[in-house]
């Protein structure tokens, strides 16, 4: 039987990067792989699930490492000493697990895109190099696509391992404009997999979730806007709490703001002081949702998946994104949905799909498909024929296999 492993910072965890990486194991799963995880936070671990907490970029001993490692003021000799006691202990307790696995195949998450903890990085990058076995780096964004990220101390680091180049690895992106960054920065190749989404089971209200609206203090007259988002200043989450105020204003119905996310660390402030100030409640629930239902890391037993069902309207006015799940997400939902441009929104909007635009006009069209919803039916049905054509399961299964063939045959077995 063939092995699988996918390595990462987390994974089954309630982020975009483990939700995405699930989606693959379940077709690795479906041809009959033996998949196993290795990340440094796995919460619900199972019997192949190897949790290593050093590969978190989280770890307390990463954090420090890397918090140095991008302030200047730092003296070079010591940030050195402290990487190589890391990369040291990394190693010590990353390879002797992966020798046990004995993979067949190996899936980087983000590993050689984020430099979150570059000891890990270069860690594996080497048991690649050395063991030739064959491997995927999929990139849902890249280091030089984040502010935060630009002044290192280690840049002959980030140049030669963000991403590597080998010859047993293949490179995947989630987006167009991505692939093409990479190429024009780098001159390494690589494949672009969008996001893919289930099309194909019930997503609407039923008797499990119910009871989501209540456990948000929401009576059925309420207007639910669901921002399925982090609290970061790029999301837009002012803009979403203007227009639902404005929405309550001009329909004469009340309206809430659901933000689902955690708050970006030193956002805190400015999000609390934009909450306060708001005419509407804004519910702040972070991991009161689960990526599935009944998740163990999750405060309510509902899913986000529910909540989709159950809201009224999605908000997504985001300036930047590497894909944005939210967008498909409420296309698979049939919701109606809030954007504002960002680029890779652009690649998106190529195939055909409609979404509200943020404009002077969006609350008055909000009101109106909201009060007769036949108007608003046609296109969203259109959107999930769109979407279920093109970011399907079963688009990313025949992706996967164009893609892994030539690489490890076994797989398909």
């Amino acid at each position: 039987m063939t092995k699988v492993v996918f390595v990462s910072f987390r994974l089954k965890a309630l982020d975009g990067v483990s939700a995405e990486a699930e989606k693959w194991v379940s077709i690795f799963e479906g041809w009959g792989c033996e998949v196993y995880r290795v990340a440094g936070y796995i919460p619900d671990a199972g019997e192949h699930d190897h949790e290593i907490s050093q590969l978190s970029f989280i770890d307390p001993q990463v954090e420090s490492f890397t918090s140095k490692a991008f302030d200047p003021s730092q003296d070079r000799r010591d940030v050195e000493l402290e990487y190589a006691l890391l990369e040291q202990d990394i190693r010590q307790r990353l390879i002797p697990v992966l020798d046990e696995i004995a993979p067949d195949m190996l899936i980087a998450e983000n590993i050689f895109s984020l430099p979150l903890n570059m000891a890990l990085t270069v860690v594996l990058c080497k048991y690649i190099d050395e063991s030739g076995i064959p491997s995927f780096a999929v990139h849902h964004d890249f280091y030089w696509q984040d502010p935060k990220l630009q002044d290192c101390a280690f840049g002959e680091m980030l140049f030669r391992y963000f991403p590597a180049s080998l010859p047993n690895m293949r490179h995947v992106t989630i987006n167009q404009q991505s692939r093409d960054e990479l190429y024009r920065l780098t001159g390494v190749t690589a494949t672009c997999i969008r996001n893919c989404f289930d099309f194909d089971e019930p997503h609407e209200p039923d008797d499990f979730n119910s009871g989501l609206r209540a456990g948000l203090g929401l009576d059925d007259d309420t207007a639910m806007f669901l921002q399925p988002t982090r609290a970061i200043q790029r999301k837009g989450i002012d803009r979403s709490i203007a227009f639902v105020e404005e929405f309550a204003a001009t329909s004469g119905r009340p309206a809430r703001l659901v933000v689902t996310g955690p708050c970006e660390h030193g956002y805190e402030g400015e999000f609390d002081r934009i909450c306060r100030n708001a005419k509407t409640d804004v519910l702040h629930v972070p991991n009161w949702l689960g990526s599935y239902r009944n998740h163990p890391d999750a405060a309510s037993p509902y899913s986000v998946r529910d909540a989709y069902a159950v809201c009224d309207m999605v908000t997504f006015p985001s300036s930047r994104e590497s894909f944005g799940n939210p967008v498909m997400e409420s296309v698979v939902h049939r919701k109606l949905l809030l954007v504002a441009d960002y680029p890779v929104l652009e690649e998106l909007r190529e195939f055909g799909f409609q979404f509200l635009a943020l404009d002077d006009r969006a609350v008055d069209r909000a009101v109106k498909m909201l009060d007769y919803p036949q108007l608003m039916q046609e296109m969203v049905d259109r959107n999930f024929e769109i979407g279920k054509k093109h970011f399907s399961m079963d688009k990313l299964r025949e992706e996967l296999e164009q893609m892994v063939s030539p690489a490890a045959e076994p797989a398909l077995d």
